[in-house]
């Protein structure tokens, strides 16, 4: 009978099954009850049998796996029957157990499994399922069997195939490559739906064809896979091919054509066409590669071969030939040199061709002294490098021989010879002096004077309402040799001397103040054939400079000749008189000064007089002649070595007296007193010392030398041209060009000029002032007939050092002079007795002809040192001071005015001016003692003691 508590052994497969499909997480299968299950809770032995406790029976326990009940082996052990096996895992039994009927579970361990891959993505396994018997549970032995995964294809359905390990597949058609060569696709896709990138492999050329290979990868259950894919396109290199054929033709012409660079450069290009020809290439870069082709052959560079810059002509396969495009101005070398653009060729690029033998000689013609000239065509003809072609030349030439004989006429101008029958020629100019003899007449051949052979005494004289011309002829001639040739020269030169004076039609009178200003005044009634004038000025200009002018009756065209400078002297009254030699003739000018008239006005503030000591003392000497209280101007003359004139104001009492401003120029000094009444009158008193002098100042004597053509060779550019080449300067035998026409002219140089060949220059000079000159140019065209019009004229001041020279010597305070007195330093402070009464004066060296003018205000002085030519002027400032009052005396103003000064190498005036200083010093003690009585606080009015204070000064 059966066990009621045994379950039917298809009950009891359904539940192992189910069990086992729960632990591999497998949905449960149906199972058969084919047998019985023991009690759940009974304990089960070897056999499968358990042994019941006291409370419970022995109950069978069934065990199912995969829904197949297992048996006992002989041992114990379970395992299938005999003939039944498993259904397959559909994964990889690692974790399966074996359902027992009481619902425990035993769990299997794989062992011995053993897999492999039907498929991309399928893989199929075996293994044994084991378990020990422990626990009271049975051992377990069961084979088993799983298949995991999908069969995985291609995205167009071809299959993978194994090969090496790695499954392997090709898409199954054919892309089409783009025009550019890019593949199609950059992805393939699998069965799976999965994307892979494609990598493309580089285009190459089969059969016409442009093909691309393409390769995907990856992995699935471990298992690696790739993918490949086709890529083409149909294409054509007909044209390329064709354009590396005509390149190789161009190529294989070239040789001794064109340059090694550009067909090195040719066959690069040719080789990388033949390199891409092979390749499966883009229609573009082919296209490309055919325009790099002719680009190539179009930048074939010709070989060429110059000489001198010039390139010889040259045709294809041809020789090379050429002409110099210049004369040549040199004798024509045995070979000239040919310079290739090829540095290949020759010796780094560069050959010789040789002259040819038997060339045509030279003509020789007489071009200058000692000079002849040679003309002809030289040629040359040799053979290039580059496949021994010809190459000729030809050039002209014109060179000269010798060596120019050095000739120069009485100017010091190189003379300029002409060809003429059979011998040179040429004409010069020379001067006569007043006595119409030749003057700086001379010609130098080679060196040495030649003798001039003069017309004898005759004196051709041209005369016009405004001129006279006087004219000599005279005739030098010789012989020279061209140096190394046999060539002998005859040469002849004219020489025509001549001088023009403008008749004399006026004279006038320069005047120049101390500061440096001009004027000028014509003397009226002017009469050649009368020689003695008189001019008045007004009495303030007593102290000026004056120098005689004079105007040509010819204006511009022609001066008027002067004599040696006649130095002015003085007449009565300090009248200048003045004279000049024009053409021969003196003329004399007296200068009158007006007298200075009686002024009433402001008569309180009159003086009781002015006292002149003539004996260099500095004391109270006579009253000055011609005084009148009203009369505030007075001229004295001394003579030349006269110490100078000491003169001392005098006021009244109620009146005080301040030596003021001084003005010197040349030898004449004025100097100026200003006085002051109680009830605010005021007057200036002057005084103006003329001293005589027999040397004529720096100024007076100048006389600037006769202006210079320094060319008359540069070609007119017409034959009516009436332009310079320029003008300027002489200075040390070198010419210097100006652009201006008012300029100066450096010490020791001389106006100059450079005429155009065939002009005729003539030169008109007058002083205009000091040591400016005006130069006019009356310039005859070479057709002798077109003159300049207008004139051109110049206006030129000469620098020399006395007459640009503008520093004092010295500073003299109330007779005093400053201590260390520097011309170059500006500023000076002094003290004095009295700040009211003190004088002022500087020297300076009169031989210069400069000018000097002091202006005073309280306790300033402002010296103004003016050239004689008027450029430059130096300034000096004095600042005085009070001395201590115990120091103090009345002050100075009496001053010693035109003093023997310094005028070079003078040295009286220090003397006199030590005898002064101690004069005044004696002075100051006692009018000191005195003022100390008379004076109280400094802010107290001034007593009479203060109004008739006497002093001294040394003035220059």
């Amino acid at each position: 009978m059966k066990n009621p508590h045994s379950l039917e052994k298809p009950a009891a497969t359904l539940i192992a099954a189910a069990t086992l499909l729960a632990g591999m997480g497998l949905p449960t299968a149906a199972l058969a009850a084919d047998g019985t299950t023991p009690n759940p809770s009974a304990s089960t032995s070897g056999t499968g049998t358990g042994t019941a406790d006291k409370d419970q029976t022995n109950t069978p326990i069934t065990w199912t796996l995969m829904g197949v009940t297992l048996t006992a082996d002989d041992k114990g052990t379970l395992t299938l029957p005999d003939g039944q096996t498993t259904p397959a895992f559909d994964k990889r039994p690692d974790n399966a157990s074996v359902q027992g009927s009481d619902g425990t579970a035993i769990p299997l361990t794989l062992a011995d499994a053993a897999e492999e891959h039907p498929d991309l993505g399928v893989t199929t396994g075996t293994g044994i399922l084991t378990a020990e018997a422990k626990d009271g549970h049975p051992a377990v032995r069961v084979p088993a069997t799983w298949t995991t995964g999908t069969a995985t294809t291609l995205s167009d359905g071809t299959p993978f195939t194994l090969k090496d390990g790695v499954w392997q597949a090709s898409y199954g058609r054919t892309l089409a490559l783009k025009d550019d060569n890019e593949p199609p696709v950059r992805n393939i896709g699998l069965s799976d739906g999965s994307k892979h990138e494609i990598t493309w492999g580089e285009p190459t050329l089969h059969d016409g064809k442009v093909v691309r290979e393409g390769t995907a990868s990856g992995e699935i259950q471990g298992q690696k896979w790739q993918a490949t894919l086709t890529a083409e396109r149909d294409t054509d290199h007909t044209g390329l091919t064709q354009a590396v054929t005509a390149a190789r033709q161009a190529y294989d012409e070239g040789a001794g054509e064109y340059t090694a660079a550009s067909l090195e450069n040719l066959a690069d290009t040719i080789e990388q066409a033949d390199e891409l020809d092979r390749t499966g290439a883009t229609d573009e870069a082919m296209d490309a590669m055919r325009d790099r082709l002719a680009e190539a052959v179009g930048n074939l560079d010709t070989i060429t071969w110059k000489t001198d810059g010039t390139t010889l002509s040259h045709e294809k396969g041809q020789g090379y030939n050429g002409k110099a495009p210049d004369t040549g101005d040199t004798a024509p070398g045995d070979t000239i040199p040919l310079a290739s653009n090829d540095p290949t060729l020759g010796k780094l690029g560069s050959i010789t061709i040789p002259r040819i033998q038997n060339d045509d000689p030279a003509t020789l013609t007489d071009e200058d002294l000692g000079v002849a000239r040679a003309t002809g065509t030289a040629h040359y003809k040799g053979i290039t490098p580059n496949g021994n072609r010809t190459a000729t030349w030809s050039q002209d030439y014109s060179y000269t021989l010798g060596k120019r004989v050095e000739a120069t006429g009485p100017d010091g101008k190189a003379i300029g010879f002409t060809l003429g029958h059979g011998y040179l020629s040429a004409t010069v100019t020379a001067s006569l002096d007043q006595a119409n003899q030749p003057k700086d007449a001379d010609v130098t051949i080679d060196g040495r004077k030649a003798q001039v052979t003069w017309s004898g005494q005759v004196v051709h004289t041209t005369t016009t309402d405004t001129t006279t011309t006087y004219t000599r002829q005279g005739r030098v001639e010789g012989d020279v040799k061209v140096a190394g040739t046999d060539r002998t020269q005859h040469w002849i030169v004219y020489v025509s001397a001549s001088r023009t004076e403008g008749h004399v039609a006026g004279l006038s009178l320069i005047q120049r103040k101390p500061d440096g200003t001009t004027s000028r005044h014509d003397i009226s009634g002017f009469d050649p054939s009368r020689h003695e004038y008189a001019i008045t000025m007004p009495a303030d200009a007593v102290a000026d400079q004056y120098t005689l002018g004079h105007t040509s009756a010819a204006g511009d065209k022609a001066d008027v000749s002067e004599g040696t400078p006649i130095a002015p002297t003085l007449g009565a009254n300090a009248s200048r008189i003045l004279k000049t030699t024009l053409n021969g003739v003196t003329y004399t000018v007296t200068v009158d000064f007006q007298k200075a008239k009686p002024t009433p006005s402001n008569p309180h503030a009159r003086l009781n007089g002015l006292y002149v000591d003539l004996t260099g003392k500095a004391g109270k000497g006579t009253l000055i002649d011609g005084w009148d209280p009203d009369v505030l101007d007075y001229t004295i003359r001394i003579g030349a070595n006269d110490p100078g004139a000491y003169i001392l104001p005098e006021a009244p009492s109620g009146v005080t007296v301040k030596a003021g401003d001084v003005t010197r120029s040349g030898y004449a000094t004025t100097q100026y007193w200003t006085t002051r009444s109680a009830d605010g009158q005021s007057r200036t008193y002057s005084v103006t010392v003329v001293r005589d002098h027999g040397t004529p100042t720096a100024e007076e004597a100048f006389t600037p030398g006769a202006a210079k053509d320094t060319d008359g060779q540069t070609p007119a550019a017409s034959r009516d041209d009436t332009t310079l080449v320029s003008h300027g300067y002489l200075l040390d035998g070198e010419y210097h060009v100006v652009k201006d026409t008012d300029y100066t002219i450096p010490e020791d140089g001389t106006f100059a000029y450079a005429s155009k060949q065939g002009q005729t220059v003539q030169v008109s000079e007058s002083k205009v002032r000091g040591m400016t000159w005006k130069y006019t140019l009356n310039i005859l065209a070479p057709d002798g007939v077109t003159l300049a019009n207008p004139a051109p004229t110049f206006t030129v001041t000469y620098l020399t050092r006395a007459t640009h020279e503008a520093a004092i010597t010295s500073i003299i305070v109330d007779g005093k002079a400053i201590d260390g007195f520097d011309p170059s330093k500006h500023e000076y402070t002094a003290q004095v007795d009295n700040i009211d009464h003190w004088t002022v004066t500087a020297d300076f060296d009169k031989s210069t002809g400069m000018g000097v003018t002091i202006h005073k205000d309280h306790d300033k002085a402002t010296i103004t040192a003016t050239s004689a030519d008027g450029l430059t002027k130096s300034t000096y400032t004095l600042k005085v001071s009070e001395k201590p009052l115990t120091l103090n005396c009345a002050g100075i103003d009496g001053a010693t005015v035109e003093g023997l000064a310094h005028t070079g190498a003078d040295t009286a005036s220090m003397i006199s001016v030590v005898a002064v200083l101690l004069a005044a010093g004696v002075a100051c003690l006692a009018a000191g003692l005195t003022r100390r009585l008379h004076r109280g606080k400094r802010g107290d009015a001034r007593t009479d003691g203060d109004a008739d204070v006497t002093g001294s000064q040394d003035a220059e």
